[in-house]
Parts: C-alpha cells; structure tokens; sequence
C-alpha cells in the first residue's frame, strides 16, 4: 500500500516543479526580445520658401536613400534606437524645381532616439520617437559651363517621429514619418551663372552657407527581434 502512496507523492511533485513560473526556461519563452535590428529605406524634402501646394512643398534638395538600425527596450513601451544612415541627392519621384539650387549632395546620417510603442492590437503597434544626430554631408555644385564648387559639412540635426507596424512572428513590417530639423543651403542659383563673374566669384563659404532648415522625411523598415 505505501508503495503506490509514495509513486502518486513523487509525480506530484515533479508535476509541480515543471509548473513551477519561476523556471528559467519558461520565463525565457514568454519574456519578450529586449534587442532587434533593421533596415530602412525612404527619403525626405526641405520646405520650399513660398510653396504652399499639397505634397509640392517639401521636395526641395530632395534625397533617398537606406539604412541600418537597432533598438533596445529600457523598460516597459520605453525603448532606445541609434542608426546610421546613407542618403543622396535625387529626382525621384519628383524632379527639382528650376529656381532650386542645382545641389549634388551625399550624407551619412548618425542618430539616436528615445521612444515609446503601445500595441494597438496583438498584430499592429505605434510608437512616438524623439532624437538628435549629427550629418557628414558633401555637396557639390555647378558653377559657369565647366567648374564645379565643393565642400564637406558636419552638422547637426534632430527630428520627431511617429510610425506604425505589423507583427509577423519575430517580424515587423513598418513605416515612420518624421519632422527634421536640420542644414539646408538656400543660395540663389541664379548668382552661379556666368554673369555673376563680373562682380566677382562666389566664395565657397557663402553658397554652403548651411541655414537651420525643416524637412519632411518617411520611411519603410523591416526589423527582427534577436
């Protein structure tokens, strides 16, 4: 009789210690990623001074390009993100404006920024995001019939954002809009024709005269829980 009193004791027990939530491999499962990583592509426009038409405005300097990115969770929908990206100036989808300045111009972007995400169903969450960077920028442009003027930046730049995302496993699929705040060079084209030469020639220093300057930006991203 004690034989089989004491086999239904043991697989009590054992029964119990594998439903035991303070098991390291349970917790493991449910907890969710603290780190992920992504890629971006996408592109953004200064504000055109003057130009109030709808989706025209902001296609002034026009660039495109892509990026990598990282985020770690801090604490609850708290999390942290720093990327670098690569952008180039282009005339896709809309080609420049005539009276922009003819600019031809490389950057690479290095940010990072505080966020929050709440999840609005099991499969769609939105965050809010607010960061600071720096810009290495290398522009370049026409002056006369066969000269070219350049020059390299290191600017600052901040922005805020707000994106969405769709959750597929480990998986998310998104897209962000974000406000910067950054360099823009408003020299008139018109001062680097060949008339201009009469009254001198431009100095470097004034046509890449950065200003502070708004630009509207968006993006696509993939990213993966690790």
């Amino acid at each position: 009789m004690r034989t089989p009193l004491i086999a239904l004791a043991l697989v009590s027990v054992v029964s119990t210690a594998s439903a035991d939530p303070t098991d390291t491999s349970v917790r493991s499962r449910s907890a969710p990623a603290t780190y992920d990583i992504g890629f971006r592509i996408g592109g953004y426009g200064f504000k055109r001074e003057g130009d109030s038409r709808p989706g025209e405005g902001w296609t002034e300097c026009r660039m495109n390009g892509l990026g990598i990115f990282a985020s770690r969770v801090l604490h609850g929908p708290v999390f942290l993100e720093s990327g670098i990206d690569l952008y180039t100036s282009a005339d896709f989808p809309t080609p420049p404006d005539a009276m922009d300045l003819p600019i031809d111009r490389m950057s690479g972007l290095l940010s990072v920024a505080g966020g929050a995400r709440t999840s609005v169903t099991s499969w769609l969450r939105a965050y809010v995001q607010l960061g600071v960077g720096v810009e290495l920028t290398r522009v370049a442009v026409p002056y006369g019939a066969d000269k070219v003027m350049r020059d390299t930046k290191v600017m600052p730049e901040g922005f805020i954002g707000v994106g969405s995302e769709l959750r597929l496993g480990r998986t998310y699929f998104g897209m962000s809009l974000r406000t910067l705040l950054m360099g823009n060079f408003n020299y008139q084209p018109s001062e680097l024709d060949e008339q201009a030469w009469g009254v001198g020639t431009p100095d470097e220093r004034e046509v890449f005269d950065a200003s502070v300057d708004f630009a509207a930006q968006g993006q696509f991203y993939v990213r993966r829980d690790l």
